[in-house]
């Protein structure tokens, strides 16, 4: 949305002439085309903005100049290179979708990645915080520089499948020499249901590496929780996945379902939506859930049902079992039958 790195330098991207237009649109008070995912997560509390604007506390949009620039957050995705083809997700984010989509997709280095770092070691010392993000972050080489140059005393979170052999990865390594680490870990459910959505993934492996990285939370200064997607593969389990958190003494930290849409349990008829708000009620009679949890699932359950987009479902369902995870065949009705007997 700002610019190619295969046609202009970071340099010039950062000071070219739609970062200008959004610096001012932001002076103004007025959310830019930019801002667009904020604005809809904001519909059910905070968004990331919350986040970049706690990284910088002292900085003033409205007097800064239009080429004003200092990297204090670096949100770095460097390619889409990941080792599941979670339901969800799709051949923008995964070279797992891509490749059996049949859609190329380069990996590796590309010119412009040395560029990035040396721009960022060349500003390290405005740098506060660093999220890595993917794809997966453990699987991108890239990351290794990255944690070379950037400042040890500054803040590296990620978010991260958890599902990639610990044991061998130089990335998990240079991360367990840092204190200041914080752990996104990206999944929606437990056991069967985790292995139908996070496919390629076992649940097996992931309780081992939450084993390693909870060893590093108690240990090195590390932290982390949860970090899930509410749609329709959790919507009528949310208390089996609360009651995992706890016992994994993990918060979950909630967010929006932006797309497929057809995926919003409160879109898919009355049947579906009440099955997902009796769900949430149950839990909140409950003393399971973390405030932030709390305020999260309350504001989900008093939205109103909107359009049915069952006939999405049905088919999503149907290319996911027949076309891209034939081995999953028959394993939504197992999984959700209270679901199933709704579409």
């Amino acid at each position: 949305m700002l610019g190619n790195l295969n046609e202009k330098s970071i340099q010039e991207i950062l000071h070219g002439p739609v970062m200008q237009e959004i610096r001012q649109s932001l002076r103004s008070g007025q959310p830019h085309a930019y801002c667009s995912n904020c604005v809809k997560a904001e519909r059910y509390g905070r968004s990331e903005r919350d986040w970049h604007n706690s990284v910088s506390p002292e900085f003033d949009a409205a007097s800064a100049s239009d080429l004003e620039h200092l990297p204090t957050l670096i949100d770095v995705r460097w390619n889409i290179t990941c080792n599941l083809s979670c339901n969800y997700c799709g051949d923008k984010c995964s070279s797992k979708w891509a490749a059996m989509k049949k859609i190329p997709f380069r990996s590796g280095a590309r010119p412009y990645y040395e560029q990035v770092c040396d721009y960022l070691e060349q500003h390290s010392h405005s740098i506060r915080e660093v999220a890595l993000v993917g794809g997966e972050p453990l699987l991108l080489p890239e990351n290794e520089r990255l944690l070379d140059v950037i400042p040890r005393d500054c803040i590296v979170t990620l978010i991260t499948n958890a599902s990639v052999d610990l044991e061998n990865n130089r990335i998990f390594e240079k991360l367990t020499q840092r204190s200041r680490v914080g752990w996104s870990l990206s999944f929606d459910n437990i056991g069967a249901r985790f292995e139908y959505v996070r496919h390629g993934a076992t649940w097996q492996r992931l309780e081992h590496n939450l084993d390693r990285i909870q060893e590093l939370i108690r240990n090195n200064g590390h932290w982390g929780g949860i970090h899930a997607v509410y749609n329709v593969y959790n919507a009528t389990r949310v208390r089996e996945l609360t009651e995992f958190a706890r016992s994994r003494d993990l918060a979950t930290h909630w967010q929006t379902l932006y797309q497929p849409e057809y995926l919003d349990p409160s879109r898919l008829g009355s049947e579906v939506w009440h099955l997902a708000q009796h769900e949430i009620t149950q839990l909140l009679a409950t003393d399971l859930c973390l405030p932030a949890e709390k305020m999260f699932l309350e504001q989900v359950a008093a939205s109103t049902q909107r359009d049915d987009l069952r006939s999405g479902l049905r088919d999503h369902i149907r290319e996911i079992e027949q076309v891209f995870h034939p081995d999953q065949q028959g394993q939504f009705a197992a999984l959700w039958p209270e679901l199933a007997s709704h579409l």
